[in-house]
């Protein structure tokens, strides 16, 4: 039986919140709370107490809503966030591998994944999901913000190293769009052609439909052109090079690219 549940949380336009439950416990972990009404809202839905903030990076749109739940929730006594990332509210900076739990039975553990933002972490809760924020999308990668090609490629390392039915919940929904791009990247890839066909019938939470999380570690080996930066089509796409880090740039690059011609 899984230690937790997660419950998406959708929120803006298109970004994703979400709650952690400890089964045992109804204590939780809410991430990347930036609207507090509906993360407290679906608290209180599910009968759980939030206490604990998870922040995978300081962009408003991720961190703005923590100082403002912080004063609604009185039991909230942890806010965790990346080392040198600057979250609102942390009281707890964490870097790779560090440990800890949500109640007494849920385990995270924390990927360092710096790049899009200077102090980005990933969380791996339970063994059985992985909560990537702006680093991996369904489909896709956040935009090297402030970090390198190399940091990108070692943190798509870091996300591809889990068990390939881990559970990856996403920060945003972008993915019928990346699918798009992902199709421009590698043509001949049925596999990405017909996410692509799944993703429009999925359409977004947000504007009412089904939305497309959670992927797995192993959908996205499949399907993401970051993710296969050793695949022969996406080294065909590139040119001639033997770089990986020069491969994830030239990827980022043609998404660049095609998104401004599309």
């Amino acid at each position: 039986m899984a230690n937790c549940t997660v419950i998406p949380v959708p929120a803006l336009s298109d970004n994703y919140m979400y709650l952690i439950v400890d089964n045992e416990t109804k204590q939780a972990a809410a991430v990347d709370p930036v609207d507090i009404d509906a993360i407290q809202k679906a608290a209180a839905d599910n009968g759980a107490t939030i206490n604990t903030i998870l922040t995978t990076h300081n962009h408003w749109d991720h961190s703005g809503g923590n100082l403002k739940l912080i004063k609604a929730v009185s039991t909230i006594d942890r806010v965790y966030g990346g080392i040198g990332d600057d979250v609102p509210g942390c009281t707890h900076e964490v870097g790779d591998g560090d440990t800890f739990k949500i109640g007494t039975n849920t385990t995270v553990k924390v990927l360092f994944t710096p790049c899009h933002t200077q102090g980005h972490v990933c969380y791996h809760v339970d063994d059985a999901h992985v909560f990537t924020g702006d680093t991996m999308f369904v489909s896709g990668a956040g935009n090297f913000t402030t970090g390198t090609p190399a940091q990108m490629t070692e943190a798509f390392d870091k996300i591809l190293g889990l068990p390939e039915s881990t559970y990856v919940w996403v920060g945003h929904e972008y993915t019928a769009k990346n699918c798009a791009f992902a199709c421009f990247c590698e043509p001949n890839n049925e596999e990405i052609k017909k996410r692509l066909e799944w993703a429009k019938g999925q359409g977004s939470i947000h504007s009412g439909g089904e939305g497309t999380i959670p992927s797995t570690i192993a959908t996205e080996k499949a399907c993401n052109p970051f993710a296969r930066i050793d695949s022969l089509s996406v080294m065909e796409f590139c040119g001639p090079c033997d770089d990986r880090s020069e491969r994830m740039r030239l990827v980022r690059k043609g998404k660049d690219d095609w998104g401004r011609m599309s």
